[in-house]
């Protein structure tokens, strides 16, 4: 793959790299993105001739000929060639995953591996100099305002050298194109910050400038296993963030430095279980591997998985409560609902408990709303490192009611766990109060807080009366609302929700339809319509775009079809409106808001549109190759925005929602689980059968044991496409294959 922006980020701790070759450095700190600082990272080998050939990460030595990577979900690999002694160089970069195993998954501690092998003559250049026999490697760090320090071997351990590091942090997190005056995040506190590189082989020591390592190895073969291993640890035990908890705003440290409570104790770690922790990962990365995705695709998924872990914080109150919240990338928001809300399927399919920590968290931040009598959420739980109170300039109180109670209803149906229901029983009948009060003339659509998270978007998509985004969405949540409270055994006033959902939901839909899809919003009118930011009424005698094709309209139907639910909307009419969307809003990246603004791209509502597509089995051709050419050109040629969600003119870079890619994982199988149902338990899953295929089955697998389903399409003697169950765990529907007959393997 070509060079390019990429970040490598572990869980919760911060600690992460963003390589920038294009830049000829590496951004770095142990707490991660947008507090980092350009580090010189010179990696590479010194031939016999006396020069030092480098990966692009450094403005020292000599480039080598060629350079490309590779990436896992976990790891990215550089693979470069000196065509002077017909070499091949590597260096690889681990951060260790695996699904719900915290001590894995916390530690702040990445594996960097390098070997180096004779190769074919490169693009038929002629060697200058025989292929040597051995060759010296190298790494060697300078970054500004840091206490380097690089050791000797100590023999008695039997490791190699080590380099320490230990520098301040501002908690001043800053966007790379503003100066330090146009951001407003700065909460006037500093953090002490620890690291260290550590040979594991004892042959490394300090280079003669001492400015890092260096090791002499043999050219061997490759897969020979030998290799130059080092471990990289961070530690910052100062307190991170201020968190208000009960009404008290209380300081928060990383939750890891309760397990580890010294950088000593987290190289310890790190070393003594590094090969367990890295069969692991791998195992992870492998059974990712095993689908049927595009190229595009994977790149996706592992770009946008790194960038996820990026921005999350896991960290631990000074009552040993956890608090686990993700910013919003270059905007800094603690725990966006809207945001969340797309990374649902990940959440469900990797760590339900962690969206279960922020249902409780979200329910603590809110406003009460006299006229309504009920309740409505904040956007999200703060900025920067004050995670206090919601920094939004304006609310979006339907869009996110919604929300939260389709996620709520997602991860009972999912998990069986009705505890978040029970516990907030009293929230959910007011925000469900909150909704009702919305439809001010019975009309079935919301024409009260009705402005939303589509925030660069025209102002009928954005903030008008009536629209049927709003209205759809507001439809499955009182649905929700209805279930949930039918789960709890309160059963007439499920009814009382149900009764209303069914007197609206065909209003809606017919109001809404203009033939082949649905209208963006039904009332034109701009008289009393109010920019949502700026306060400011619309000057248009009537709202531009009122009738155009959007990717919004079933945005809302998407969880609950994935946990079992009776269709709200007529199925015809969703699968036509997505189709028709479709063709009128593509553009060169992906399906912009609506036919208004088609290079007003967000590729995370792409990907959500094409899940739910995908699952009513109006799939068509893939798409994902837009939003890849999207990434690839946000992070090369000088520029480096890691995951961007959206086109030039706006700027939601380093984001966190492109892990809505972890949907593909179950849309292709279209997997449903519903753990509640009547009768016990009903999981089901129907893949197209038009080629051979594995898809990981993740929200079914025992991580403790190391057994993970596998939905396996393939042929049987007669030639007929044939789907089983490999290491079957619970019981699976195959629908549309001899329907309630399971077929299995293992």
């Amino acid at each position: 793959m070509q060079l390019m922006s990429w970040s490598i980020a572990r869980l919760g701790s911060r600690f992460g790299l963003l390589f920038e070759p294009h830049q000829r450095r590496v951004r770095h700190s142990a707490l991660g993105r947008f507090l980092d600082v350009p580090l010189d990272l010179a990696v590479g080998l010194v031939g016999p001739d006396g020069k030092q050939r480098v990966l692009p990460f450094t403005q020292q030595g000599e480039s080598f000929h060629t350079v490309e990577q590779f990436e896992r979900a976990n790891s990215i690999t550089y693979r470069a060639y000196s065509s002077d002694y017909q070499l091949r160089f590597e260096f690889n970069i681990h951060s260790v995953f695996y699904p719900q195993d915290e001590s894995l998954c916390l530690l702040p501690a990445i594996y960097l591996e390098m070997r180096i092998n004779p190769t074919k003559p490169i693009r038929w250049q002629k060697p200058k100099f025989q292929t040597p026999q051995k060759v010296k490697l190298f790494l060697k760090l300078k970054r500004p305002d840091t206490n380097i320090q690089v050791f000797c071997p100590n023999e008695s351990d039997g490791l190699g050298g080590r380099i320490d590091m230990d520098y301040s942090v501002d908690l001043d997190p800053k966007l790379d194109m503003q100066t330090a005056n146009e951001t407003d995040y700065n909460s006037g506190r500093t953090v002490n910050v620890q690291e260290r590189i550590i040979s594991l082989n004892p042959g490394a020591t300090p280079t003669n400038q001492g400015d890092g390592l260096q090791i002499e190895l043999p050219v061997s073969e490759q897969g020979s296993g030998i290799k130059w291993r080092l471990v990289w640890g961070a530690f910052c035990g100062d307190p991170i963030l201020n968190v208000k908890n009960d009404n008290e705003v209380q300081p928060a440290r990383f939750r890891y430095a309760s397990l580890w409570p010294s950088l000593d104790d987290v190289m310890y770690a790190a070393i003594k279980g590094r090969d367990e922790r890295l069969v692991l990962s791998r195992n992870f990365e492998k059974l990712l591997e095993q689908t049927p995705l595009r190229a595009a695709q994977r790149h996706l998924l592992n770009q946008s998985f790194q960038q996820y872990l990026s921005n999350t914080f896991w960290c631990e109150l000074p009552d040993k409560k956890d608090w686990f919240s993700v910013w919003e990338g270059s905007c800094f928001f603690h725990s966006t609902l809207d945001v969340e809300y797309n990374l649902t399927p990940m959440y469900l399919s990797l760590w339900p408990s962690l969206l279960k920590l922020q249902l409780d968290q979200w329910a603590k931040r809110g406003k009460a709303h006299d006229e309504s009598g009920g309740y409505y959420l904040d956007h999200d739980l703060g900025v920067g490192f004050e995670a206090t109170a919601m920094s939004y300039d304006h609310d979006m109180p339907i869009e996110e009611n919604c929300n939260y109670l389709l996620m709520m209803q997602a991860y009972a149906h999912w998990t069986g766990d009705l505890t978040p229901i029970r516990k907030h029983e009293d929230l959910i009948l007011k925000l469900a109060d909150y909704l009702l009060w919305t439809d001010v003339d019975d009309s079935g659509f919301p024409s009260k807080g009705v402005a939303n998270t589509i925030d660069d978007a025209s102002a009928a998509q954005q903030f008008s009366r009536k629209q049927t985004y709003l209205a759809i969405k507001r439809l499955a949540a009182l649905a929700a609302v209805s279930d949930m409270l039918m789960h709890i055994n309160k059963t007439e006033l499920s009814q009382t929700y149900q009764d209303i959902v069914d007197r609206f939901t065909s209003k809606v839909e017919n109001d809404a339809w203009r033939g082949d899809h649905f209208a963006v919003c039904v009332d034109r009118s701009t008289v009393g319509v109010r920019d949502a930011k700026t306060n400011r009424p619309l000057t248009d005698d009537e709202l531009v775009g009122a009738d155009a094709y959007s990717i919004y309209s079933s945005n809302g139907l998407l969880l609950p079809m994935m946990c079992g639910q009776p269709w709200l909307i007529s199925e015809n009419k969703v699968r036509r409106d997505l189709i028709s969307a479709v063709r009128e809003t593509l553009g060169n990246y992906g399906c912009g808001h609506n036919d208004q603004e088609p290079e007003n791209v967000w590729v995370s509502q792409n990907l959500w549109r094409d899940h739910m597509m995908r699952y009513i089995g109006a799939t068509g051709p893939n798409r994902a190759q837009g939003y890849w050419d999207m990434q690839v050109m946000s992070n090369t040629f000088g520029q480096s925005y890691g995951f961007v969600d959206t086109y030039v003119t706006n700027n939601l870079s380093f984001y966190p929602r492109g892990a809505t890619t972890f949907g593909y994982l179950l849309s292709y199988p279209r997997v449903i689980i519903d753990r509640l149902a009547p009768g016990g338990a009903r999981i089901s899953v129907d893949p197209d059968r038009g080629y051979a295929q594995r898809w990981p089955l993740l929200p079914l697998a025992d991580w403790k044991a190391g057994k993970i389903p596998i939905c396996v399409v393939d042929c049987d003697d007669d030639g007929q496409a044939r789907v089983v169950i490999e290491t079957q765990l619970e019981s699976v529907i195959i629908r549309g294959q001899e329907e309630g007959k399971t077929d299995m393997i293992g």
